[in-house]
């Protein structure tokens, strides 16, 4: 979360890289992408404020590449839907991507531009840190997500 202040604890749970999604129709889906092929595809654009997701674009754009956005969303939520009826890509998490695949009938591929891998933590606040229940929910969350 950027701009957290002091005063937070955090804890990994996992981290995980950033993938092109498409529809299985899509030509990347038989002839694969390249640099050049993820320039020129019309592209749905995920602009979530406030989290580290915008750190997408701004890696991007440093890397020189061009992108052709079409579309922004405020959240990967409305991507499944969006790209299995159109040839737009997005670059999503791949947790996110994978999930998305059998229900919308997409197809996910490394994205060519190297995009820093996404760390997912626990946050929470000092003045909780040593709450029982609030440290219980912590290692139940832990427990069900980490990997």
């Amino acid at each position: 979360m950027p701009g957290l202040k002091a005063g937070f604890f955090q804890r990994r749970l996992f981290r995980q890289r950033y993938v092109c999604l498409f529809r299985k129709e899509h030509p990347f889906a038989k002839e694969g992408m390249t640099l050049k092929s993820f320039t020129n595809a019309e592209q749905v654009a995920i602009v979530a404020k406030g989290t580290g997701h915008s750190m997408v674009d701004d890696v991007i754009q440093r890397a020189g590449v061009a992108r052709r956005v079409r579309l922004t969303v405020p959240h990967f939520v409305a991507a499944g839907h969006i790209l299995q009826t159109n040839d737009m890509i997005a670059v999503v998490p791949e947790a996110y991507a994978s999930r998305t695949l059998a229900p919308f009938d997409l197809k996910m591929a490394p994205c060519p531009v190297k995009i820093p891998d996404i760390v997912i933590n626990i946050i929470w606040h000092a003045r909780n840190d040593k709450e029982p229940v609030n440290r219980w929910l912590r290692q139940l969350i832990f427990d069900s997500f980490s990997r």
